[in-house]
């Protein structure tokens, strides 16, 4: 997959295009649809297949205050749009001089070299052009006086008829219900951070983890014990997570958020300084104090026996 980071940064020429525009935070059922569909028509057509999302998230530069936790970071997002066979992806540098185009100016420039639209399909919310003032229907509108074809296919829903967002998805991580989250993404939620230094504690008990320093504009799930995997360089391994304050050792007002990991069955070497992806498969149970260590230990040890059972079935 061809990767851009401006629209300046692609080819010039003639080459017409089938481009699939939207924010696509979380890349969820609803947003794989959309990338779906602008793939399988731009092979019916004979032509290139691009994405086009916004960096960084449009409310982050329109609303600050407003700008929600991010699901996907820009290399992972990609990488799940190259999965769904997308032939190129274009990402718009969403600052406040974009932010200022017209929507009919917008329109015109999908159309136009570089970028040359034939189609376009975005979802049944997509806004565009200055002050949000563009619609699908207006877009449409637009589209059949430049010989455009905007297609917005059906909002994907839940078995139980709740439309999948990305509203809905960071919800529920915030809440803990990852497990609820995987068929909303065909994945579990991940973050991707460094591994960092700790206090030690674990290595002491006989238990050592892998702190993880992450972003502090990503979505974390709520405090807790989480069954899942870590994916590192080398591979992909269980893994037994805990995310929050290690109360059994500090009693602070405001201690730091802590992320934490035991890797089960890995012998590899130093990971200090390594990018690790965190992968939240189910939530074992709240983070909580205990008496001694020891009754930690004894606790820790359930959670990884659990722990196996639950990504040996996921």
């Amino acid at each position: 997959m061809n990767r851009y980071q401006s629209m300046g940064e692609l080819p010039l020429g003639q080459e017409r295009r089938v481009v699939a525009i939207g924010t696509f935070d979380g890349v969820h059922l609803g947003h794989q649809a959309i990338i779906a569909r602008a793939v399988e028509r731009a092979r019916e057509r004979g032509l290139q297949s691009m994405v086009l999302t916004f960096e960084p998230n449009p409310l982050a530069v329109l609303r600050p205050e407003l700008a929600p936790r991010v699901l996907t970071e820009p290399a992972f997002k990609a990488q799940l749009i190259e999965a769904l066979g997308a032939d190129a992806l274009l990402v718009v540098p969403f600052t406040p001089a974009f932010a200022r185009i017209r929507a009919d100016r917008f329109a015109e420039m999908l159309g136009s070299a570089p970028l040359g639209a034939e189609s376009i399909v975005v979802g049944a919310n997509f806004r565009f052009g200055h002050g949000g003032s563009g619609t699908v229907a207006y877009l449409q509108r637009l589209g059949r006086a430049r010989g455009l074809i905007i297609e917005s296919p059906e909002t994907v829903s839940s078995p139980d008829g709740k439309p999948v967002s990305s509203t809905r998805v960071r919800r529920l991580v915030a809440q803990g219900q990852v497990a609820d989250v995987v068929p909303l993404l065909r994945r579990p939620h991940s973050v991707e951070g460094v591994v960092v230094p700790g206090e030690q504690r674990g290595r002491a008990m006989g238990l050592p983890t892998a702190n993880v320093s992450v972003p502090s504009d990503v979505a974390l799930p709520g405090h807790g014990v989480y069954a899942g995997r870590v994916v590192l360089a080398g591979g992909r391994y269980p893994a037994a997570i805990n995310l929050g304050h290690a109360p059994t050792f500090d009693d602070r007002t405001d201690p730091p958020l802590r992320l934490e990991a035991f890797i089960l069955d890995y012998n590899g070497g130093d990971l200090y300084g390594k990018r690790m992806r965190v992968e939240f498969i189910e939530r074992l149970r709240g983070e909580r104090r205990f008496p001694s260590p020891g009754e930690l230990v004894t606790q820790v040890q359930e959670d990884i026996a659990r722990t196996r059972e639950v990504v040996a079935a996921a």
